[in-house]
Formats: structure tokens, sequence, C-alpha cells
């Protein structure tokens, strides 16, 4: 069976407060970056088996949801490929 390789992002939503985004906009202010805001989130990248490419891509949507908060939480799709 194809295996693939999913690249899931999950971010805070808009709005929500990120203290570890802040402390390290601070950090690399006080490094002399002159950064104006910084995120931080989650890249998951999973391995699992599936028939076919459509197949893979509800697999890793599904997987997404479960693995997110909706209340504070989104998850983008980044990438999807098969493995050799």
């Amino acid at each position: 069976m194809p295996r693939y390789q999913a690249t899931l992002l999950i971010e805070l939503k808009d709005g929500i407060l990120d203290p570890q985004g802040r402390a390290v906009e601070g950090v690399l202010q006080d490094l002399g970056h002159p950064v104006e805001s910084v995120r931080v989130g989650k890249v998951l990248e999973i391995v699992f088996p599936a028939e076919t490419l459509l197949e893979a891509e509800e697999r890793a949507k599904a997987m997404g949801r479960l693995l997110t908060n909706p209340v504070m939480e989104v998850y983008t799709l980044e990438a999807l490929k098969e493995l050799p």
C-alpha cells in the first residue's frame, strides 16, 4: 500500500493571546532584530498508508481536525506527498 507524508501546521486563531510568541518576540528584539510580531505554532509531519492521494488528503485533514482545539486553533495542510 502506498505511504504518504502530510505536513500539518497548527496555529492559534487571530485574537488568541500567544505568550510564547510574545516571549520569542522580546528575545529577538533584545538581540537586535526589529520584528513586529511573532506567533508560535506546531508543525506535524505524519507518515501513514493510504490507497490513493484523495484518501490520503481526507485522512490528513481528519487528523488535523482531531489534533486541533477548534476553540483556539486552526490547522492547515501544508504539504502532502507520496513516499517512495
